[in-house]
């Protein structure tokens, strides 16, 4: 019985379920169209935002430069062994450091009774994202 209550109280990271859709890529920057769902705009706009990174992050993106994972391990171990990496970067929006673009495309659409949707396009420095994962040890330099 107590395993039953610790295991439901304890906080599980879920994987993302992004629809990010590859769009070009110039000059280690990728563009893409990001999906989001939240209660208004800018909750979905933050999570379109998201989707795109951990896309990139830990699936990479399909026809594109970026065709693998920049981070090819295990999505939660590694979110749950990285926890003050992860919350400075979506938290307190460090990820903004890595957007050039990040413009609406639609309009914002309701889903259900609570959560609406919308799409943005995204434009990420990816060439500089890479290199923020090596500096704090979440990967290896290219080529070591």
């Amino acid at each position: 019985m107590c395993l039953f209550i610790i295991g439901a109280c304890s906080h599980k990271i879920i994987p993302s379920s992004a629809k990010v859709n590859y769009l070009s890529s110039s000059d280690g920057t990728l563009t893409m169209n990001s999906i989001g769902v939240g209660k208004n705009k800018e909750t979905a706009i933050l999570d379109a935002e998201k989707n795109a990174f951990d896309v990139l992050f830990f699936r990479g993106l399909p026809n594109s430069e970026q065709k693998v994972a920049l981070i090819d391990y295990n999505e939660i171990e590694i979110k749950n062994n990285n926890k003050p990496y992860f919350e400075k970067f979506y938290t307190e929006g460090r990820y903004k450091t890595f957007l050039m673009v990040s413009n609406p495309i639609s309009e914002i659409t309701k889903v259900d009774g609570v959560n609406k949707s919308i799409t943005i396009e995204i434009k990420i420095n990816v060439s500089a994202l890479r290199k923020d994962l090596e500096q704090y040890n979440l990967i290896r330099k290219f080529g070591y």
